[in-house]
């Protein structure tokens, strides 16, 4: 073990939350739960690491602790450290707060979340073929899918006797067979889109890691001039990716639950359009309002995970 470094996020940053949440997740695949810390392998040039992280403090005034517990090769730590950051950013979610607490009803809804770090995908490319494997199934067959895909792939570090995945390269993917996906138990629909997105950027045409440096719309509108991305894909992909929030998934029967449980007082899914009728009086900061409405659902709708895997 190496200590990295320790990090002070801007505060309110909550990160045993961030843990409740991923302690839900009943196929954990990339952010892992393990003794009260979160581990997490990072693709770091050709070299795999695994790092982990503790906190110490409270949200008001949070430190994480990262160390440096196994490596495949040399690593530069600063390198480790910017890998981890993308996943894990240190966000400054104050402005948000600011403008919440002037809402008392909105400041009620979202009480349960408040100060829940954000964590992204490694790159645009993990978060678009994560969201095209959800598309139209339930989140735990989603969850069962993705493990499955990255222990197929195979690129992974163990440590303890235990191995912790990074997600298949594009590369990877484009190299396998229709067959091959199969186990994903997706559409063969779903499979050929998901393969020809990895073949494309496998072979520099399709530039997806270029999104996050475009505003919001531009890359929203990149991505549904893709075949086979529509809002809901483009909208999710974006968020886990690049931070993006502008949009609101407003097809996700998920969020459609949750709005009308938190806002309304009521029981089942709301049509679409009173999802965004519902979270466009919050402006720019609409997409984070649901983002954080639906990390409530799942804490109070899903158990925590009794046995790790």
């Amino acid at each position: 073990m190496v200590y990295l470094a320790t990090l002070h996020p801007t505060p309110p940053y909550d990160f045993v939350l961030r843990l409740q949440l991923l302690a839900r997740y009943a196929h954990p695949t990339l952010d892992m739960v393990d003794q009260g810390a979160y581990w997490r392998a990072l693709r770091v040039g050709a070299e795999l690491a695994l790092v982990r992280v503790t906190s110490r403090g409270t949200s008001a005034n949070s430190a994480l602790e990262v160390d440096l517990m196994a490596q495949s090769g040399a690593v530069r730590h600063e390198a480790v450290l910017a890998a981890l950051t993308r996943v894990l950013p240190l966000t400054d979610a104050s402005a948000f707060y600011t403008f919440a607490h002037q809402d008392e009803h909105l400041t009620e809804i979202i009480q349960p979340v408040i100060g829940l770090p954000e964590i992204r995908t490694a790159s645009v490319f993990e978060a678009l073929a994560q969201t095209i494997i959800e598309q139209q199934i339930s989140w735990t067959t989603a969850q069962r899918a993705q493990r499955w895909l990255v222990e197929w792939a195979g690129s992974g570090i163990s440590y303890n006797d235990k191995t912790f995945y990074t997600f298949p390269t594009a590369a990877q993917i484009a190299a396998a067979s229709p067959d091959d996906l199969k186990p994903l138990k997706i559409t063969f629909k779903r499979i050929a889109l998901l393969q020809d997105i990895a073949q494309r950027v496998t072979n520099g045409e399709l530039a997806l890691e270029t999104l996050c440096d475009l505003p919001p719309e531009a890359a929203y509108t990149n991505l549904l001039n893709l075949k086979g991305i529509g809002h809901w894909t483009a909208v999710v992909t974006l968020a886990r990716a690049c931070g993006y929030y502008h949009g609101v998934a407003h097809n996700d029967v998920a969020l459609q639950s949750a709005t009308n449980r938190y806002f309304y007082g009521g029981q089942g899914r709301i049509p679409p359009a009173l999802v965004t009728e519902t979270f466009a009086r919050y402006g720019e900061f609409a997409g984070f309002v649901a983002d954080l409405t639906l990390a409530r659902w799942v804490l109070e709708q899903y158990p925590v995970r009794l046995t790790s895997e």
